[in-house]
């Protein structure tokens, strides 16, 4: 299944994701309200609403562009068919990613975004990576989304069979801003490693991608529901493989936090065999809490009507 089916049956199943994101996400909150007595209605004229979405070569570019799709050509088709619907334009914007869209929300300079559990759990408790920076106290979740999988990406020939294996290799992290970066520096320190044990480097993955097929790179981590377009590219040309990520201290870490948890990508996904044992955090639609509760209900309804 592609990704864009994936992420049509994903958005079915959004009203489903939503008890979990609060179980999960009790002190963050979720942007609902009544619904027996709100009204889709606006008196302000057309509506903005940026959503944050990532750069080029995950998920959360095409993911964000079907939701702002769904929202911009549903407006006056709502659950509750009501027949004063504002008229909204949902636009999907790229970004650095998790870090950034949190950010962004927080100075207001957009409406919702998509991001890793974690990095929002982080931000909003001012933990983590956040440590010492002030709260993200203006952030809200909708939903959760779908599992992203971490995926360590390695080149052919390379001699990297498990993550103890990138000392001394060319490897990159990820973007500055991006939760995958977050996340990877997590999960080094899990296993013993730092960035400072292996040539490291900072780039997008559509670049970290164009490197390893050059051979310019030897593996790069990636953050993304799957499959990722171009790491099946470089898989169905025998360029690289997906290594698996299990371990006894990758158990203590999802017991650590529990926004991780250890999860597979299925068989055939990258011309595997075998499931790929990684570890996967939930995506989540993260808005900015003042906005109007009428607004974020007809969105939402948008998004989970037939």
């Amino acid at each position: 299944m592609n990704l864009k089916q994936r992420v049509k049956n994903s958005v079915v199943l959004m009203a489903i994701a939503v008890i979990g994101s609060c179980l999960l996400f009790a002190n963050v909150g979720i942007a609902a309200t009544d619904t027996a007595s709100l009204q889709c209605s606006s008196t302000q004229g057309p509506i903005i609403f940026r959503i944050g979405t990532g750069g080029s070569g995950g998920s959360y570019l095409p993911f964000g562009s079907l939701i702002a799709e769904a929202i911009s050509s549903n407006v006056g088709h709502t659950a509750r068919s009501e027949t004063n619907s504002p008229e909204i334009l949902a636009l999907a914007q790229r970004s650095n990613g998790s870090v950034s869209n949190v950010n962004d929300i927080s100075d207001g300079l957009l409406e919702a975004g998509l991001a890793q559990a974690d990095v929002v759990y982080w931000a909003y408790t001012g933990s983590g990576p956040f440590e010492g920076q002030a709260r993200k106290m203006e952030i809200r979740t909708i939903a959760t989304l779908y599992l992203e999988h971490f995926h360590l990406v390695v080149r052919s020939g390379s001699n990297i069979n498990s993550i103890d294996d990138l000392v001394d290799k060319r490897v990159s992290l990820d973007e500055v801003g991006s939760g995958t970066l977050l996340d990877v520096q997590t999960i080094l320190q899990a296993a013993g490693l730092t960035p400072q044990m292996m040539n490291t480097v900072y780039l997008k993955p559509a670049d970290a991608i164009d490197r390893l097929r050059e051979n310019k790179l030897d593996a790069f981590f990636a953050f993304s529901g799957y499959p990722i377009t171009g790491v099946s590219n470089l898989v169905a040309s025998d360029i690289a493989s997906i290594i698996p990520i299990h371990s006894e201290a990758f158990e203590k870490l999802t017991d650590n936090h529990p926004f991780f948890t250890i999860n597979d990508i299925p068989v055939n996904t990258y011309k595997n065999d075998l499931p790929i044992t990684t570890i996967a955090v939930p995506a989540q639609l993260i808005v900015e809490k003042d906005l109007d509760k009428d607004l974020i209900y007809c969105i939402t309804s948008m998004l989970w009507n037939d």
